[in-house]
């Protein structure tokens, strides 16, 4: 049943538009639906999570990407070896060029897989302190000037907009935020609901994908257009 039913949110998520990429959401609420697919190492260090939420998102989290990367390789969860030193973009060990990302925010959890460098960007909509300094700060000056022309209710979902949306770039290429916000450049159509868009990390440019979300969130989805 398990297998169904991500194969099914890949299929149905796809809203007839075509792309080179896959990916899957789950709820917190389902880690134990997941427990069963981590690895003997994951499930001891689940057990070692003492806050109930932060293991749930590990559960989730670890659970996901095992399913969804067996289903895109042809592989077996239990046959996926990942490297992740905590510095580096986690990656799939014989990928046999497969990337993925994931990101969680709130009560959700997104996962992203493809043939080529790929990212993804989940954000719950939720109140930010000091908003329009952050867009001043940290926005590119055409993402800046587009959202002050905005009226103040259009503003918080914008902001999140342009926030998910330079994260899955920046995330695409193994950029961190504190490299990679000086050099990212999203195009303001994003705001606008524009459902496919440019943006560029640096000199490389990227395609940036809105996808469906449940209510109150947003998810951005950044594919490279050099694949390795």
């Amino acid at each position: 049943h398990l297998f169904s039913l991500v194969m099914d949110t890949l299929l149905s998520k796809n809203d007839g538009r075509v792309r080179d990429f896959f990916w899957a959401s789950a709820t917190l609420d389902e880690s134990a639906q997941w427990r069963g697919r981590l690895s003997p190492v994951e499930a001891e260090k689940a057990e070692m999570i003492k806050n109930p939420t932060l293991q749930s998102r590990f559960v989730v989290s670890r659970g996901l990407r095992r399913q969804l990367l067996a289903d895109c390789t042809g592989r077996t969860s239990a046959e996926l070896e990942f490297h992740e030193d905590g510095k580096s973009k986690p990656r799939l060990l014989e990928a046999d060029g497969w990337d993925f990302n994931l990101s969680h925010s709130g009560n959700r959890v997104a996962l992203v897989a493809r043939r080529g460098p790929v990212g993804v960007d989940l954000e719950m909509q939720r109140q930010v302190p000091q908003m329009a300094g952050i867009v001043g700060r940290y926005f590119h000056r055409d993402e800046a000037v587009a959202w002050k022309k905005l009226g103040a209710a259009q503003r918080p979902e914008a902001f999140f907009a342009l926030w998910s949306a330079r994260e899955a770039a920046m995330k695409c290429l193994g950029f961190g935020l504190a490299e990679g916000l000086s050099l990212t450049r999203v195009d303001p159509s994003l705001i606008f609901g524009q459902s496919v868009a440019p943006g560029r990390v640096g000199e490389t440019t990227v395609a940036l994908h809105r996808l469906e979300a449940p209510k109150g969130y947003l998810l951005f989805v950044a594919v490279a257009k050099t694949k390795v």
